[in-house]
């Protein structure tokens, strides 16, 4: 287990919102300690720069309020093994990938409850996309060639959708199919290649490729979009089902729906590329399961 606010500064951002601002909520549990329990691999897509950015104008705003009652612990884990051994004690938050909650439900009692809406849907939409001067329109046409995946580790939704269209097309498995896959959390470093003639195709997600087309206009003109995926949720937050306290929970459920109507929420949704956070809905997972048919 890993104790470290220093290394993932989103925590505290995440943190500073949820018991630093609009402390009426949180007054009758300020003689407890919020226990959250955060996956790493949480932290996809993220910018280091505008997370330390971001983090010391929030500490500043939290030192002028003066307001922080509530005592917290962070649980960070980095690797599987960590994350297990975190369950074990009772925590008030679990912040997790889809893809980690369905190995875990196997093993502990997990509630998920909030899902990040994005774009007006419940998750990311991914593309496939090539350039138009390579005029390669199918997934066939990219074999052998070099494809980006925004993620910054092999196992997360766009990768296991890869997987999934390469299997329902009769084709080889990614590693076979391709000449290289390479994996990036920057979107620029993601679909710039194609177009500079270094990669061959990416995958994105929806919502990061038509901010860098409004950066970048010419990319939308010259990019086809081959393939577009169904949504795919990409964190859930998670009770305990050990824990009883049906108000605490009431509570955490509350602030969080709430996030995107104060300032300091806005700040940590933006981050993420996320409009707010909604009640989780057991449909919310049919596409993520598909992916292991």
């Amino acid at each position: 287990m890993i104790y470290n606010i220093i290394r993932y500064r989103a925590i505290l951002l995440v943190l500073g919102v949820l018991f630093g601002h609009n402390i009426s909520y949180s007054q009758k549990y300020d003689d407890h300690v919020y226990r959250l329990v955060i996956s790493s691999s949480m932290f996809q897509n993220t910018k280091p720069e505008d997370v330390e950015a971001s983090t010391k104008i929030l500490a500043a705003e939290l030192n002028k309020s003066g307001n922080i009652i509530a005592e917290f612990e962070i649980s960070v884990c980095v690797n599987e093994n960590e994350l297990l051994d975190s369950l074990k004690s009772q925590f008030d938050i679990l912040y997790i990938s889809p893809i980690e909650y369905l190995k875990l439900k196997k093993k502990f009692s997990i509630q998920p409850s909030l899902v990040s809406e994005i774009d007006k849907n419940y998750g990311d939409i991914y593309y496939l996309i090539t350039n138009q001067k390579e005029n390669k329109k199918t997934l066939k046409e990219i074999k052998n060639g070099i494809i980006y995946i925004l993620s910054n580790s092999e196992g997360q939704a766009p990768s296991l959708w890869l997987d999934k269209i390469l299997k329902d097309s009769n084709l080889p498995s990614k590693k076979k199919f391709f000449k290289q896959v390479l994996y990036d959390f920057k979107t620029t470093n993601v679909v710039l290649p194609v177009f500079f003639n270094k990669a061959d195709a990416a995958i994105v997600t929806e919502s990061a490729f038509n901010l860098i087309c409004e950066l970048n206009p010419k990319i939308k003109n010259e990019a086809i979009i081959v393939l577009k995926s169904k949504p795919f949720p990409n964190a859930l937050f998670c009770f305990d089902g050990r824990n009883k306290d049906d108000e605490r929970k009431s509570f955490l459920l509350k602030y969080l729906q709430e996030l995107h109507k104060n300032n300091y929420g806005k700040q940590v949704l933006t981050l993420y590329m996320v409009d707010r956070l909604i009640p989780f809905k057991q449909e919310y997972l049919d596409n993520i399961l598909e992916l292991y048919k």
